[in-house]
């Protein structure tokens, strides 16, 4: 059996909890970023897990509908987020192999303007950005 000793006095429970706080530091470190900044994260080249995604309707009023095809099953973390980088909804999402549809509720009390829309893996890696535009309904 091979055992690993640590020897350097650390509490072994601080480092997994270190790397967890380091990765919800970077799903919700601030949006501010805009995407046209070189130290923003962009999507993924290389490992391509969502292949089609449609965004409805754009613009909304009281609720938008994510249809997502995956490539492979995939913890994601979807972001909403205001020009000013402030998050305004958030919410984690298992995407399986296929078809994925859900529902992003209670926006309409979001003020008119436009939004961006991110799905981040669990690394905080940007799988899919996009705008979204919010208009109020007349009355």
């Amino acid at each position: 059996m091979n055992h690993n000793i640590n020897n350097s006095g650390k509490n072994d429970k601080a480092a997994p909890q270190t790397a967890i706080q380091r990765t919800l530091s970077r799903l919700i470190q601030p949006a501010a970023a805009n995407a046209s900044d070189p130290a923003t994260p962009q999507p993924e080249k290389t490992n391509i897990v969502i292949t089609q995604v449609k965004v409805r309707p754009n613009p909304f009023f009281t609720a938008i509908t994510l249809d997502v095809a995956s490539e492979q099953s995939r913890h994601t973390i979807v972001r909403m987020y205001d020009t000013e980088g402030h998050i305004v909804k958030m919410f984690s999402w298992y995407l399986v192999k296929g078809t994925n549809v859900t529902s992003i509720q209670e926006v309409n009390l979001l003020n008119a303007g436009t939004y961006h829309l991110d799905m981040i893996d669990n690394e905080g890696k940007i799988l899919y950005s996009t705008n979204v535009t919010k208009e109020n309904l007349a009355r």
